[in-house]
Formats: C-alpha cells, structure tokens, sequence
C-alpha cells in the first residue's frame, strides 16, 4: 500500500494572481512520481491556496516539447501539454471532479465515480474558472523546446456543483495533481502521489493523497 502524502492547503487573504503581481511566493510541491514511462527533461511543480470563496493553483512546467491546439470547454486538453487537478470532497461517496487544462488554459471539466462514468460539467459552468496561461490562449500547435511555461487558475468554489461548499475553511478532501501530453513526442504520466496501475489511468481515486484547507 502506497503511503498517503498530506498537503496543507493554506487560506490566505489574496487570490494567487494578487500574490503574483505583488511578488509574494511560496513553496510549492512537485510531481515528482513518473509513472509507466521516464520523462526526461520534464519538470513540474505546483502552488496550492485558497481564500474560502476558490482555489487558487499555479503549475510550473519545463519540457522539451509544447502542444496546445484545443480551445473549447471539454475539448480533449490531454492530448495537448495538459496540467490537471482531481479532487473529491469528504462525504461524497467515492465520486470525484477532474479538472484539466492545456498549456493555454482550456479546461475539461467533470465529476463522477470512476473513468467511465463522468458527467461532463457545463461550458457556462468551466466559464467562471479564470486561467492566465503565460503561453497566451491562442493555439500554435507543436513547439519544440525544451519550453518554460506557467498556468495560473482560480476555480471558485460554484464550479464544484455537486458538492454545495459555501466555504472551503476547513474542508477535507483527497486528490491528486498530474502532468501529461497523450499526443507529444515522447507521452508521459507525471503525477504528486504515486498512481500503481499496470496501464496508464489518472482516474484512480484509490491513490490520492490527502488535501487539508485550513
């Protein structure tokens, strides 16, 4: 059995683009589990926060290749460089939301029990995450690197729909934050907690680790 990691998510007065423009960073952690295939030259971390309202969450990315060619809600953002974030919510009965996003912020957005039963969340729903994509938000299709890049994303807590939060203070939750790029070059499977699957599969709710928002 994988030990479970514990991440303390800190409230804090500004959202994470606040804290941006005004200089104030803190540490992050990393994806540093390489699942099923290596991932040389590729580097991922990521900041964690909310201020009750959101969460707030930064990915920095090193890799020797960049695709972004999806610009529309629900588009399949992982075959492009795609950063993602999957969370469930204590008392939810093994359900979970995946959130992913390319490189120039489009997001995939959805909840459910396992890969294959997943209600995909509204357009006018994902419409309310705000993304800052240090690539921009137009599409270029492939650029060879090796290419630094960052995503900044709020995601308020209304996108959570099944799940009614008013405030994140003091939630409990699992989930789990990966990296990957299923039509690059040289594809690969990044994640914080390990993933222990004979084949590639994020949607594993098993192998999430522990998310605590003060």
């Amino acid at each position: 059995m994988i030990p479970s990691k514990i991440l303390i998510v800190p409230r804090v007065m500004s959202s994470v683009f606040a804290m941006t423009a005004a200089g104030i960073m803190q540490e992050g952690d990393s994806l540093d589990s390489r699942n099923w295939v290596g991932a040389e030259g590729i580097g991922v971390r990521f900041l964690i926060s909310h201020d009750g309202s959101a969460i707030d969450l930064q990915f920095f990315v090193e890799e020797p290749q960049v695709r972004a060619t999806h610009t529309g809600f629900n588009d399949p953002v992982y075959q492009d460089s795609c950063v993602e974030f999957f969370i469930a919510f204590a008392g939810e009965k093994g359900h979970y939301y995946n959130f992913e996003f390319n490189c120039i912020g489009t997001v995939l957005g959805a909840y459910g029990k396992d890969r294959h039963e997943r209600d995909r969340i509204h357009g006018s729903i994902l419409s309310k995450i705000i993304t800052r994509p240090s690539l921009g938000k137009k599409p270029f299709g492939v650029r060879e690197g090796p290419v630094t890049w960052k995503l900044s994303i709020r995601l308020p807590a209304g996108v959570f729909i099944h799940s009614h939060i008013d405030d994140l203070t003091g939630s409990q939750a699992t989930g789990n934050f990966y990296k990957c790029g299923d039509l690059l070059d040289r594809p690969h499977y990044l994640s914080w907690q390990p993933v222990r699957t004979p084949e590639p599969d994020f949607h594993q709710p098993r192998f999430f680790g522990k998310l605590l928002f003060r």
